[in-house]
């Protein structure tokens, strides 16, 4: 007679022993009505449930934005805004904020220029949020000033309702954290409030709040831009937009300090005027500037401030050309200093950043010290 080792006899037996197990079971479920599967789904709901929840529970994301057109190359300053936006980014992580950058432009021309492919290099290393919005050349001026206001409108946009945005502009950085933070039970937070005085617009006075900074939930930017408004997500929706508010002179060239200039801030002024009319001032919440102050590209002193005084100011007006050695090292070094420290990993990422910039500017000698 055969003898077979102990050992597979008693895994064959145990493998029979499994079959026959699983097999009623499935035998009981299927009489009772139910496979494993359909008692499986309350539990499947449950999970899901449970998950959504925990999507829901997540803190509030703190956004900015701010933006460049896309330079021509023709004069010093076309390079300025660009060449700000990876520091300002940097500048607004100091303080907890993500950067939502918009570029009047095309991605293919940024990529195709070795400075510009620089600059977004550096964006996408500071994960920034990028949007491109595609433009006709004579309106990119005015698209880098307006699209803002119509960020969370905009393709590719990241924020969820109750995340909370802040305007502001790539050649300002927030210094004192507690002026751009939002606030408890808040939907509205208006910086330097009380600085422009009031306007007229269709025989109506309206106060002026600057662009600077102006924050809220994207549910309530949606809301103030929206609203009873037909709704601008790209260049000519946006310039539309404008047409409704401010006629035939929104197609206009952007010049410098006349009517047209201000049209942002005009256009964001009555849309919020008309929101707290509406919903009330009691989640409108007014930053007082009392006791502090800017730090001012025409009073620049940032190389003989002391970090007390540092303390006191509440942002600071970049100068033009920042990217030249003369005023990097006099003017914006010693600022990187106070903000982040001599020492730091970002003075020393900003330092490096500065430096690269001017090799890929391959014409910065023959423009860059031009008046």
């Amino acid at each position: 007679m055969a003898h077979f080792p102990r050992l597979p006899m008693v895994l064959v037996l145990l493998t029979l022993f499994l079959v026959l197990v699983m097999h009623q079971m499935n035998n009981k479920d299927t009489l009772g009505g139910n496979t494993v599967a359909e008692q499986a789904l309350p539990f499947q709901k449950e999970l899901s449930e449970f998950e959504s929840s925990q999507v829901e529970k997540k803190p509030p994301v703190n956004y900015v934005v701010f933006g460049s057109n896309t330079p021509n190359g023709e004069s010093y300053r076309s390079y300025d805004y660009a060449f700000n936006l990876p520091l300002t980014a940097l500048a607004w992580e100091r303080i907890g904020f993500r950067s939502v950058v918009l570029i009047i432009g095309s991605r293919c021309e940024w990529e195709n220029e070795p400075a510009l492919s620089f600059v977004l290099a550096n964006l996408e290393a500071r994960r920034v949020s990028i949007i491109f919005i595609a433009s006709s050349l004579e309106q990119r001026p005015k698209l880098s000033q307006t699209a803002r206001a119509f960020a969370v409108n905009l393709p590719g946009f990241p924020g969820k309702d109750n995340d909370y945005v802040i305007t502001s502009d790539s050649d300002l950085w927030p210094l004192r954290k507690e002026h751009y933070i939002p606030r408890p039970n808040m939907n509205v937070v208006l910086v330097h409030s009380q600085c422009c005085g009031f306007f007229q617009m269709n025989n109506k006075s309206y106060p002026m709040y600057p662009m600077s900074n102006i924050g809220a939930t994207v549910s309530t930017w949606r809301q103030v831009m929206n609203d009873n408004h037909s709704i601008a997500y790209d260049a000519e929706t946006i310039l539309n937009y404008l047409e409704d508010v401010f006629g035939e002179m929104s197609r206009g060239p952007l010049i410098v300090g006349k009517e047209t200039w201000y049209m942002d801030q005009r256009m964001t002024s009555i849309r919020l005027t008309e929101w707290m009319e509406k919903y009330g001032n009691s989640s409108v919440y007014r930053v007082s500037d009392d006791g502090f102050s800017r730090l001012d590209r025409n009073h620049w002193n940032a190389a003989n401030m002391s970090q007390e005084n540092f303390t006191l100011k509440f942002d600071t007006h970049l100068p033009v050309k920042i990217y030249l050695p003369v005023n990097w090292n006099n003017s914006i070094k010693p600022l990187i200093n106070l903000m982040f420290g001599k020492d730091s990993w970002q003075a020393k990422w900003c330092d490096d950043y500065a430096s690269e910039f001017l090799h890929k500017v391959t014409n910065y000698l023959s423009f860059g010290y031009a008046g």
